[in-house]
C-alpha cells in the first residue's frame, strides 16, 4: 500500500503542476488537500498494478474529473436555498 501511496503522490503532484492550464482549479481548490484527496481515492479504488499501469493521460483525465466535482460541490455550498432549488430543477430537466 505504501508503494501505491508514494507513486500516487508523485504522479498526482506532477499532474498538479500542470494545473496552470486550469487556473480556476488553482484559485478555488487547496492544492495540498486535493492532492491528499486524490491519493485517497486512487488508493481505495485501484491496486498498485492498476495504478502503475495507468497512462498519464488517463490519470490526468481522472484527476480533472475529480477536481471538477470538488470545485462544483464547493460552489453549491455557497448557494441560498432558493438558488439550490433552481439548480435542482435545472438538473432534473437535463
Amino acid at each position: 500500500m505504501r508503494q501505491l501511496k508514494n507513486a500516487t503522490i508523485y504522479k498526482v503532484y506532477e499532474y498538479h503542476l500542470q494545473m496552470e492550464e486550469r487556473p480556476l482549479f488553482k484559485e478555488e481548490l487547496n492544492a495540498e488537500e486535493m492532492i491528499q484527496h486524490l491519493c485517497n481515492i486512487f488508493q481505495k479504488n485501484l491496486s498498485i498494478e492498476e495504478f502503475n499501469l495507468m497512462e498519464y493521460q488517463n490519470l490526468k483525465k481522472r484527476c480533472s474529473g475529480i477536481l471538477s466535482v470538488e470545485m462544483l460541490s464547493g460552489l453549491l455550498d455557497d448557494l441560498t436555498p432558493e438558488q439550490i432549488a433552481i439548480f435542482d430543477e435545472a438538473v432534473k430537466r437535463k
